[in-house]
């Protein structure tokens, strides 16, 4: 069989887990009917792996893919080549946050609905040949500040935290984590320590294991410079950012960087923090030990299982990246990347590219200057090597740490339909922001479904395709919901909601997640194109401002 044979469930199938014999051998846990999560949270099913997708297995009613209409009937539609049109599948994404539970640190419950939502995406995913590795899954949330005490001061209570992968090799490895420390400290980021990530390889399927990194964490206190940063720690995050964005240029100038991309960084935040891996969705909480304790709380989480269609499986390209998980294709990405080139080649303001700390300076340098042909300085904005959702991110992430709130830079890069649109017409601010941006920046055209935050908010957003599903539900208690379908968060009561939607073609949901305020798609982009700037061109006369740091 193919060596990434989609696992295709039937629509009303449960969600399954597929685990070899010679992997239920090594673990009891995975081979048990009814893996336990933890004790509080879902218990996904396990069904053996078939010998063969050409099985009486395979071809049963409960796994024969079945069809949203009665194809039994004669129809006068050309449906197109057989194998496509039976067959429907795309990333698992969506998101959930309560900002109301838990204080500052938010709650363990959140991360439990999201791991749950996440093992009823499995249908969406594709498994390896194997049939437990996978195409990839993972989550963001917020720092789990209360499980990671140990690394948090009285004049250090967020640390910046780098989610890492790391060669196995022990030797090479010692030679990283040591490049690492030393770029960070040139940097004037202290040096707090490292964390090995406590982890479950037994768990795993050979494919997954074969390439699985070390994986480790680590931690950096805010430079003393930066007494002149903002009380959302942005210049903090901007240089966390560009050191991020340094040590791939050091791994190649010491010869440390190989063909296997083993080091990679999978988040580096005072704000967020990634856990993801080569794994299908019921594997992920049992690989990671972090994320059945109790002490790890978060006020949102984001979550996605993959299903690659431009590359094949790698760990570091399961998602969510470092601020978006995404369900689609960028099927402009070759025209984006070499219009990102061209732009940056543009930016020619002189600046002090080896300063990396100072709040002014660390602006310039994301927002004026050409960052994209300095590899000795900083590793490429975009890079057609990595996959559509790792190039999208990475611009996404640019363009929030040159001041754009998150919001601000999704509606600049996947704009919707806007002219003539009349769900618009009350809105001719909005309309003239899409008009001015249009010429700043070419449009990342879909399909595709983006979930995405910067710390500071969470939303999602369609392009203007509208082509992949995307529906909202809103609680009594505060809790927002955004998934790839319903019904995927155990408990969750009719009774309980107080609202629901679903976003259409290029619109947009936020949450603010300081305040809690939900914000549809005419607000928050009301909002983004409503902020003043007087050296805006006065032919947009109703996009009046463009002050983005606010």
């Amino acid at each position: 069989m193919n060596i990434r044979g989609m696992a295709v469930l039937g629509a009303v199938a449960p969600v399954l887990a597929f685990v070899p014999d010679s992997l239920k051998r090594q673990s009891p846990r995975v081979a048990s009917l009814h893996t336990q999560v933890n004790a509080r949270s879902i218990r996904p099913t396990l069904t053996p792996n078939p010998t063969s997708w050409s099985t009486p297995y395979c071809s049963s009613p409960s796994t024969r893919l079945q069809m949203a209409w009665d194809d039994s009937k004669p129809s006068n539609m050309f449906d197109g080549p057989l194998a496509l049109t039976k067959e429907r599948d795309a990333c698992g994404v969506g998101f959930i946050a309560n900002t109301k539970s838990g204080k500052e640190f938010g709650t363990h419950k959140v991360l439990q609905q999201g791991i749950s939502a996440l093992t009823c995406m499995e249908h969406r995913g594709a498994c390896g040949g194997d049939g437990v590795s996978g195409d990839g899954a993972g989550i963001m949330t917020q720092i789990p500040w209360k499980l990671l005490d140990s690394f948090r001061s009285e004049n250090c209570p967020q640390p910046g935290v780098g989610m890492t992968f790391l060669p196995q090799d022990e030797t090479r490895r010692e030679k990283v984590k040591t490049m690492i420390q030393e770029v960070c400290e040139n940097n004037e980021l202290e040096f707090l320590g490292w964390r090995e990530v406590p982890t479950d390889p037994s768990v795993l399927g050979e494919l997954a294991r074969a390439a699985m990194p070390s994986i480790w964490q680590f931690f950096v206190k805010a430079p003393a410079r930066l007494s002149n940063d903002d009380e959302e720690r942005d210049g903090f995050e901007r240089t966390l950012y560009l050191v991020r964005r340094r040590f791939g240029v050091e791994l190649e100038r010491l010869g440390l960087d190989s063909d296997d991309e083993d080091v990679y960084v999978a988040s580096f935040s005072s704000r967020t923090i990634v856990y993801k891996g080569m794994v299908q969705s019921a594997v992920l909480p049992l690989f990671y030990k972090d994320l059945v304790n109790e002490d790890y709380t978060t006020k949102f989480v984001i979550y996605h299982r993959r299903f690659s269609t431009n590359t094949n499986p790698r760990w570091q390209l399961a998602q969510p990246m470092r601020v978006v998980g995404h369900n689609g294709e960028i099927n402009t990405l070759l025209g984006n990347v070499n219009w990102v080139k061209a732009r940056e080649a543009a930016k020619s303001l002189p600046t002090d590219t080896e300063d990396l700390v100072d709040y002014d300076a660390t602006i310039n340098i994301v927002g004026m200057c050409n960052t994209q042909d300095l590899p000795t300085v900083l590793e490429p904005v975009v890079d057609l090597g990595r996959s559509d959702s790792a190039n999208l991110d990475s611009v996404f992430q640019l363009m929030t740490m040159s001041r754009h709130r998150a919001p601000c830079a999704l509606m600049a890069m996947v704009p919707t339909a806007y002219m003539n649109n009349p769900d618009l017409v009350n809105n001719p601010e909005i309309t003239d922001f899409y008009k001015f941006h249009g010429g700043l920046l070419e449009a990342w055209d879909g399909p595709a479904l983006l979930v995405f935050s910067d710390g500071k908010s969470i939303g999602a957003s369609l392009d203007r395709n509208g082509l992949r599903p995307a529906r909202y539900s809103i609680g009594k208690d505060g809790t927002v919901y955004m998934m790839s379908e319903t019904g995927v968060v155990p408990g969750l009561k009719e009774s309980d909601i107080v609202e629901k939607g679903r976003l259409g073609p290029g619109q947009m949901i936020n949450v603010d997640l300081s305040s809690g305020e939900f914000k549809d798609n005419i607000k928050i982009k009301s909002e983004i194109a409503s902020r003043k700037c007087p050296t805006l061109p006065k032919i947009f006369p109703h996009f009046p401002m463009l002050d983005l740091s606010n």
